[in-house]
């Protein structure tokens, strides 16, 4: 079985890619046009690599064309970009492009790599399963609104098409290998490095990559077609995830609930300042202040039930993470 991986050099994706190699396959690998291919570098000749764009059809088929089934991780999981165009390009016209382009050559499977976020936030610290509404359409969220619309277009391409997709919805992955670093990577590496003194309310999901990448595996050999499955880990208020990073780092606790209101102020002027001065990802965006409060809980019953999905305790994810940001200071 040829088992193509889009998205191959990021973060969960140089995961997988290593997984897939370790049980002797050959994957093929679509490596976005002007990413940092650093993540995989040491793989070389171990696996067919397509250089290419979900945008542009023709690397499309060159990669489809040379798979069985194909893993969708490509994305863009940033919560702040200078052309906001981006989010709607890459998360909903990718995924539509790429299920065409598996219609054409007749895949077998197609694991489409959601998000959690697609399945909204609670305002207490109830977990929300893979049924529950989307209800962050107000918070002018692109990365939330794009990965929901993608994750729609999957689900029109099974009714319309009989296309066999199974989505999987991963919570937050910490690991080690964050080149990035993705948006919870790059706090981890901070509250490491004794930088983050304050804490927010509200909570969420946190899972080792080694068990996303296992759960992804689960679903491309168990899931059902038109199945979705939350890869839930530890829920953890946001105060009890910062305090364990700073644990394992051995650096300051943070102590200091910073107000809804202060961050959304901050995160203006910081957006503000991202937009027309700095051109960089601000560390903190008006729509994350917005989430601030609410608990992005989930239930992860069914991928246990039907995929028999087991993960573990986050506690070791965090740590190789800390030990590989302090290699590697970001």
């Amino acid at each position: 079985m040829r088992i193509g991986i889009t998205g191959a050099n990021g973060f969960i994706g140089n995961h997988l890619l290593r997984f897939l190699l370790e049980r002797g396959h050959r994957p093929v690998a679509l490596i976005q046009m002007g990413t940092d291919p650093r993540p995989v570098a040491d793989l070389a000749r171990r696996y067919d690599e397509v250089w290419g764009d979900l945008l542009d059809r023709e690397s499309l088929d060159r990669f489809v064309g040379a798979c069985d089934v194909v893993i969708h991780l490509a994305g863009m999981n940033r919560y702040w970009a200078e052309d906001l165009s981006i989010f709607e390009k890459v998360n909903v016209e990718g995924p539509r492009n790429l299920a065409e382009a598996c219609r054409k050559h007749k895949i077998q499977k197609l694991v489409h790599a959601s998000s959690c976020i697609t399945l909204g936030a609670s305002e207490e610290p109830v977990p929300r399963r893979e049924d529950s509404p989307f209800n962050l359409a107000d918070l002018e969220f692109p990365y939330a609104t794009t990965k929901k619309a993608g994750e729609e277009e999957m689900k029109r391409q099974v009714r319309e098409h009989g296309l066999p997709v199974v989505i999987v919805n991963p919570t937050s992955a910490i690991g080690e290998m964050d080149y990035g670093p993705t948006p919870i990577g790059k706090p981890v590496a901070d509250i490491a490095r004794g930088l983050w003194p304050v804490y927010v309310a509200g909570g969420a999901c946190f899972i080792d990559v080694g068990d996303a990448v296992q759960g992804i595996w689960l679903a491309l050999e168990k899931g059902e077609t038109g199945r979705q499955y939350l890869l839930a880990g530890e829920n953890l208020t946001n105060r009890e995830f910062m305090s364990l990073v700073a644990e394992v780092a051995g650096a300051p606790r943070p102590r200091v609930k910073v107000p809804r209101v202060l961050l959304a102020a901050l995160a203006h002027g910081l957006e503000w300042r991202a937009d027309h001065v700095t051109r960089r990802h601000p560390a903190v965006t008006r729509s994350m202040a917005r989430l601030v409060g609410r608990y992005l809980y989930f239930d992860g019953s069914r991928a246990r039930e039907e995929l028999g999905f087991r993960p573990g305790p986050v506690r070791p994810a965090i740590e190789r993470a800390v030990r590989w940001f302090r290699e590697r200071p970001v």
